[in-house]
Parts: structure tokens; C-alpha cells; sequence
């Protein structure tokens, strides 16, 4: 995935996401949400926010800041924060990969498929790691590779295509666990025959020293 073929594809996926895959997957992210706990003083990040459809499940408390590569995306995100008077969020357009925020800045950072979109996902989680403060908690919603070995080897063989719609199907999560070191807390599907699975971490900066080298 290159960053600039994922901005056009998700500039034309928004006029139908909602209706789409966003539909598929609001049970998820309103599960995913809830693990976060967040305060009335917290930050929380949303990390490639998409149409919005995450704005429906956030409490009304703490600050959310939504970042969005995709124009497009972002112009349906704004019209739900305008229709619904949300003025506890703030939307920016960005690179999930260099993130326009300080170090510790989060007390939660949220990504809800994302991770297999962008074109290093390792670097997404250092960005991740860097924005987030230690300890802070980091919830990722996304669809892995099967640790089944067949449903694996047809995985790897639709990526091709799945690359051509914005996203990849072979991302493997134990590899992404070894390669920035990240701590795991949990990690749950919905149902027990579930294409996504949500993984919750706690931000020890694992991956800054890990991936800068």
C-alpha cells in the first residue's frame, strides 16, 4: 500500500463506506471503544477516523482528536460532528506514518482499520507509541492473518486484489507483536468465527527504539 493510491481509494470509498463495510463493523468498534475507559480530562486519539462512524460510541467526556488521510472521509466525518453538535471533537487531515503531534501527548489512542492500510504498519505503531503517553492504552480493531494454514495461504493469495480495494488481507499480528516489541494486554473476537479481532495494549514504547534503529 502506498499512501497516495490508499488517499484516492478512500476519497471514492466514502460516498458508500457508511452504507458498506462500516456497517459490518460498528459492533466492533463500539466493543473496542468501551475497553478504553476513557475520563472526563483524557485525550484520545482516533486514528484514521475514517467517515466518523466511531463518533456514535465515544462518551460524551475527555477531548477526541480524529486524523483522516483521505479529504473525502473526513468531509462525511464533519458532517456527523455538525449534525450532531460535537464539540468535544476535532478532526485534522494527516499521515497516520508522521503524525503532527508531540511526544505523550494521548491518554488513548485508537485504531480501527488502519493498520493493514497504510504502507508500514510497524512505523504506524511507533507513531502510535510516540503520540501515546507511557502507560497509556493503545486499542487496535483490524482483520489479521488466520493462524489457520490454509485459510492463510488463501489470504496471501487474495492480497493482491484487497490491495486494489485499500487494504491488505496477510498482515500477521504475532509478527507485528515480535517485530516493535509491543505489550499486549488481551486480545478478543467478537464472535468465535470472526474476520477482525480487537487487540489491547498498553504503550511502553516499545517500538521507538526498536524501529529507529
Amino acid at each position: 500500500m502506498q499512501e497516495a493510491t490508499t488517499r484516492s481509494i478512500y476519497d471514492f470509498h466514502a460516498f458508500f463506506y457508511d452504507a458498506t463495510f462500516g456497517r459490518l463493523v460498528k459492533r466492533r468498534i463500539a466493543r473496542a471503544i468501551g475497553h478504553m475507559n476513557i475520563a472526563q480530562t483524557d485525550r484520545v486519539l482516533d486514528l484514521g477516523i475514517g467517515t466518523g462512524a466511531s463518533l456514535n460510541y465515544y462518551p460524551r467526556r475527555g477531548r477526541i482528536y480524529g486524523i483522516d488521510l483521505s479529504s473525502g472521509m473526513l468531509r462525511e466525518a464533519r458532517k456527523k460532528i455538525h449534525e450532531r453538535g460535537l464539540q468535544h471533537v476535532s478532526l485534522l487531515q494527516a499521515d497516520a506514518l508522521r503524525l503532527p503531534f508531540a511526544d505523550d501527548t494521548f491518554d488513548h489512542v485508537f485504531i480501527s482499520h488502519v493498520i493493514s492500510v497504510v504502507s508500514d504498519p510497524y512505523r504506524l505503531i511507533r507513531e502510535a507509541q510516540r503520540v501515546a503517553k507511557p502507560e497509556a492504552r493503545i486499542v487496535i480493531v483490524n482483520h489479521f492473518q488466520s493462524n489457520n494454514r490454509f485459510i492463510a495461504m488463501f489470504e496471501k493469495w487474495l492480497c493482491p486484489l484487497c490491495t486494489r480495494l485499500g487494504w491488505r488481507s496477510d498482515l500477521v499480528l504475532q509478527e507485528l507483536i515480535r517485530r516493535t516489541g509491543m505489550q499486549v494486554d488481551y486480545r478478543f473476537k467478537l464472535e468465535s468465527i470472526d474476520l477482525w479481532e480487537t487487540v489491547v495494549i498498553t504503550n511502553n514504547k516499545s517500538a521507538l527504539p526498536v524501529l529507529a534503529a
